[in-house]
């Protein structure tokens, strides 16, 4: 398998989309096995005759040249998820910036997503130009093609609190601020957070912490792995304490912190994090 991780090249998508890869694999290969991690990041997978089965938390890619085309959304997996690859795979998966896919969505985000890997086809031409831009044989036109394509769906989203605190949630200067003092500091309730929350991100704040702390955790121990320890890392990503880190690791990646970091491969930077098996 074979798997290649792209920033936006256009200044503009930048704001709203971390990163694109390509992964393709052969017909050849032995099945591609890994656990995959709770992100941030809303996630959208196009890939070519292929099929998925979801099996509650195992999700089996295979090939199958029946279906021209499989798409999917990602944005509300809290544990983590075996995923296998079998047979011949040509695939695109776009990472977007929290809130950020709602700039495209003629629709709130809730609306598209039916379960943890929904099928998702927001647009009438959306499987059309997905299998056009598949058939490319070049990855930078394919690239290229994925960036223009977003850009012409690009309407922009506006909300009266949901950005300023998404800020403040992920300000790193911020990092001890609670959900209770957010609410109060933007004159909102608690209940009416978790509802618009759950309409245009698709998790609720609580767990939207849990995963950032956890990030935040990974990105630290990515970043400086010769001089941190454990207790440096909980301290400085908003975790009480060392126990505190572990039980939502534990929660999160089903994994003590000093296992994940043993174990996991990082793909590219501190955005990717999986676990080969």
């Amino acid at each position: 398998m074979e798997i290649k991780v792209y920033s936006p090249s256009n200044p503009l998508l930048k704001k709203y989309i971390e990163s694109i890869y390509i992964l393709t694999r052969t017909s050849e290969e032995k099945p591609t096995k890994y656990i995959t991690f709770p992100s941030i990041f809303t996630i959208v997978a196009i890939s070519e005759k292929s099929k998925s089965v979801n099996k509650g938390n195992k999700l089996i890619i295979q090939q199958c040249d029946d279906i021209e085309i499989e798409t999917n959304l990602v944005s509300d997996f809290n544990k983590p998820v075996y995923i296998q690859y079998e047979g011949k795979i040509n695939e695109i998966t776009i990472y977007f910036k929290p809130l950020a896919i709602n700039s495209f969505l003629e629709r709130e985000l809730s609306h598209y997503n039916n379960s943890n890997f929904s099928e998702f086809s927001p647009f009438e031409d959306y499987k059309k130009e997905m299998i056009d831009i598949l058939s490319l044989q070049n990855d930078a036109e394919k690239i290229e093609a994925v960036e223009n394509y977003w850009l012409s769906k690009l309407i922009g989203f506006q909300h009266h609190f949901l950005e300023p605190v998404l800020s403040e949630m992920m300000c790193k200067r911020n990092n001890d601020v609670t959900i209770t003092e957010l609410c109060q500091k933007h004159a909102i309730s608690r209940t009416t957070l978790n509802k618009h929350f759950d309409r245009h991100i698709c998790k609720t704040p609580s767990q939207f912490k849990k995963i950032l702390r956890f990030r935040n955790a990974v990105n630290k121990y990515s970043s400086d792995k010769s001089t941190c320890n454990l207790t440096d890392i909980a301290y400085s990503v908003e975790y009480f304490d060392q126990s505190h880190m572990a039980r939502e690791f534990r929660s999160v990646t089903g994994l003590s912190p000093k296992a994940f970091f043993e174990r996991t491969d990082t793909l590219e930077k501190e955005q990717i994090h999986w676990l080969f098996l």
